[in-house]
């Protein structure tokens, strides 16, 4: 653990801004508890003691200005060094969620000598106290962000140190591989032999394998923070617009009877069995000579083949059109659902065999009538079930952080290096080098080497009470 860094006394909200029936004010720092006692007010108008009350026990005190007036009932309760969140002396205000007294409140706070907080302020003291790493710290910021409950799941996950344990297995192999090569520098007269580099070799390969797997996993990270994306595409008239519209819950496509209606791409976040869309309205898919809709054709062709998933829509009430067969063809059917819409208007309920159309693939498919709404819950859950069956190495080590990801691939990169460079046989003291800067990129990953500018980025971004 590292040691408890002394540093100013901060105070910030920790609840949203705004009416609420509780706000709490978070301080943290040094002999707090006696720097905020002028505060503190006994029920029975006593003051009081500038002894702190024991800890994690709330009382009920009352809040009062500088000229002994009132400001507000509220439950205080103190955290002791180094058992807090910080690691540091820390108190939780629990007052009512007047904006006015909260911000008399933080007022008062400043004129006893506690500045308001910066952005991620406390998690940052967390993390410079040893009381959490990098990688869970910014477990945390991914849980208070989380747009899904998997997203949730999967910070609160992290947050108890699973991503943070899985490196430290692979710091483990370098380490034992850096310390192999550096015994054979120590006795510079003799060579790694075959054996012994075989074993580092090895140890090279497993590290290389396991955080190539957390790198697969941070295509589900990006997925899972951001959102999935999933495009609606079909030639025109066959009712995607409308989908649209039906599952976001929402009349912002323009729907029409004439054909080209929709020429760019249309976003809308929303979520499907707690999963976090992206949902995108494309264009009709047509040969055109429109130069406006032909852009509106580009970019959905474009979004087709990047999107996460595919809703490609078809009219069950007549046959399939050479339109249809082209776009099946280039859509990536492993991907990609069926959705057969107009069943209102024909007596066929069920999927049509594409297979006579030359399609020898197994699609997922789904019937349903956008207008009177029948088979919607059935196609909902579809995309539900693929989203959720995608595979992860390991729940609790999805990066879902863009910094990490970055990280991985110059971890793994080095170590390419190193491993190349041991079977080329060149000197070991390059070896031990690229191995020594794989462990530094691991070490940012967690944040046993980090700078201040690195720090500062991080926790910007953090709210203001965390």
């Amino acid at each position: 653990m590292r040691p408890i860094i002394t540093t100013d006394p901060i105070a910030a909200l920790a609840t949203p801004p705004g009416r609420s029936g509780v706000a709490i004010i978070r301080i943290s720092g040094p002999q707090v508890w006696q720097k905020i006692t002028p505060l503190l007010q006994q029920p029975n108008g006593k003051p009081t003691t500038a002894t702190p009350p024991t800890p994690r026990v709330m009382q009920r005190l009352d809040l009062i200005d500088a000229k002994q007036q009132p400001l507000d009932q509220a439950l205080v309760v103190f955290f002791q060094a180094p058992h807090s969140f910080t690691g540091e002396d820390q108190i939780e205000i629990h007052g009512h969620g007047s904006p006015v007294v909260v911000a008399r409140t933080m007022e008062r706070l400043t004129e006893l000598g506690i500045r308001p907080a910066g952005p991620g302020e406390f998690s940052r003291r967390a993390f410079l106290n040893g009381k959490t790493d990098l990688a869970q710290a910014e477990a945390l910021m991914n849980l208070i962000n989380a747009s899904s409950l998997r997203a949730a799941r999967e910070a609160a996950r992290q947050m108890d140190g699973s991503l943070s344990k899985r490196l430290a297995e692979t710091q483990k192999l370098l380490l034992a591989a850096l310390a192999h090569i550096e015994a054979t520098l120590d006795f510079a007269d003799e060579d790694i032999s075959p054996d012994d580099e075989k074993a580092i070799v090895d140890r090279l390969t497993r590290a290389s394998e396991d955080l190539g797997k957390l790198l697969q996993g941070a295509v589900l990270g990006r997925q899972l923070a951001d959102g999935f994306e999933l495009a609606i595409v079909g030639r025109p008239n066959v009712g995607k617009s409308t989908l649209f519209n039906h599952l976001s819950g929402q009349n912002r496509a323009i729907v029409t009877a004439q054909p080209g209606t929709t020429r760019d791409l249309l976003d809308c976040a929303i979520e499907i069995h707690g999963i976090p869309v992206q949902l995108t309205d494309t264009a009709g898919l047509r040969e055109t000579g429109e130069v406006i809709e032909q852009e509106g054709i580009r970019r959905a062709k474009e979004r087709l083949q990047k999107a996460d998933a595919v809703l490609l829509l078809l009219d069950l009430s007549m046959a399939l059109q050479a339109e249809d067969l082209e776009i099946i063809n280039s859509a990536p059917l492993d991907r990609t659902i069926l959705v057969w819409n107009k069943e209102d208007l024909t007596t066929v309920k069920s999927p049509p065999d594409i297979t006579v159309a030359g399609i020898k693939q197994t699609v997922n498919s789904a019937v349903i009538s956008c207008k009177n709404g029948s088979g919607i819950e059935g196609l909902l859950e579809k995309i539900a079930n693929y989203f959720g069956s995608l595979p992860v190495d390991g729940e609790g080590s999805v990066v879902m952080v863009a910094r990490q990801r970055e990280s991985l691939i110059k971890t793994i990169s080095h170590l390419a290096r190193a491993e190349a460079q041991l079977l080329h046989g060149s000197n070991e003291e390059l070896v031990a080098i690229s191995i020594r800067e794989a462990l530094q990129s691991i070490g940012e990953l967690v944040g046993e080497t980090s700078h201040d500018d690195l720090l500062d980025l991080i926790f910007s971004s953090f709210c203001i009470g965390k």
